[in-house]
């Protein structure tokens, strides 16, 4: 560096004092750059923050995120609608590993019992199995047990996940595969179990899993009605996902689109399909939004969801 400086001509003192402020203005704006080259969590797709599709990529090792105010509204025919909050935590436990726990919290409506209530516990895993290269993509699994809760919970339900991610000089594109189980109740006296609606009797809806507490039949029925056997049956999702980053503005712009089936209970495919946008409004936060659509299956319904994700450098 003295040699390098040696060599340089010697500027006058009166350019001196006005080259002075511009290497400082310089010097900010290199330094802005990089905090903002930092702020790259925004381009972390987890699944349902915002969109249902996630990306191959877990959270960092060592690093502690917290999902506390996200939320999703639904509203359904006939005016219904609902309300789920589901606050989580994720630690990158060990290199491309995470863990994650989340309690969804339900609020139906006044016709529906339970109507608020915890709907149970789910822990989770996911591991990066390969990371991108010039011409392979992402690859990752993951898995997730979930614990419903109450006075009325049906057994715990399983599930586990395939996830790739492609990037190309426009954005990425990612492709989800998933398979689970689900559980249903029989109301005594039914010989048939009737498709479920969507969101409706489904009070801990998740990515992987989907635990249905009551076959759905009129409510003045369902009120009446017994609980009966427990059934578990299959169910699977599949679906892609695009994505297009700007940097400059710290912004992730998605969309994607999903099928769900719902084995054994003679639903057709729910197809889903939504929009959605993360935003970096510090180094450790992101907010995020989507707006989805499920336009075939047994109930059409339009959701929106929201949340915020706070990322901290936590060793345990």
């Amino acid at each position: 560096m003295d040699q390098f400086n040696s060599s340089m001509p010697k500027i006058p003192t009166a350019m001196s004092s006005s080259v002075l402020p511009t290497q400082l203005v310089l010097g900010a704006l290199l330094l802005g750059a990089r905090a903002a080259h930092a702020q790259v969590d925004y381009r972390n797709i987890d699944s349902g923050r915002p969109v249902r599709i996630s990306d191959a990529t877990p959270t960092a090792r060592k690093s502690l995120e917290l999902n506390l105010g996200n939320g999703r509204v639904q509203q359904l025919s006939q005016g219904r609608y609902r309300l789920q909050l589901e606050p989580r935590a994720t630690y990158g436990l060990l290199p491309r590993t995470e863990v994650s726990v989340r309690a969804p919290i339900f609020f139906n409506e006044r016709a529906l019992r339970p109507r608020a209530g915890v709907a149970g516990v789910g822990v989770g895993l996911e591991h990066q199995l390969r990371i991108e290269s010039l011409h392979l993509p992402s690859l990752g699994i993951g898995t997730e047990l979930f614990v419903p809760t109450g006075p009325a919970a049906l057994p715990p339900t399983y599930s586990v996940r395939g996830m790739m991610t492609r990037s190309f000089p426009v954005g990425r594109i990612h492709f989800n595969g998933a398979y689970g189980n689900f559980n249903v109740r029989t109301p005594v006296g039914f010989e048939k179990i009737l498709p479920p609606i969507h969101g409706a009797c489904s009070v801990a809806p998740t990515e992987l899993a989907m635990t249905v507490r009551f076959a759905c039949v009129p409510s003045s029925t369902l009120s009446a009605a017994v609980p009966g056997a427990t059934i578990t049956h299959d169910r699977w999702l599949f679906g892609m996902a695009v994505d297009k980053s700007l940097p400059l503005r710290s912004t992730l712009l998605m969309a994607d689109v999903f099928g769900q089936k719902y084995r054994s209970i003679g639903r057709p495919i729910d197809w889903t399909g939504e929009v959605g946008i993360r935003t970096q409004i510090s180094r450790t936060i992101v907010f995020d939004a989507a707006l989805g659509r499920l336009f075939t299956g047994e109930s059409r319904a339009t959701f929106l969801t929201f949340g915020t994700t706070i990322s901290r450098a936590l060793t345990l």
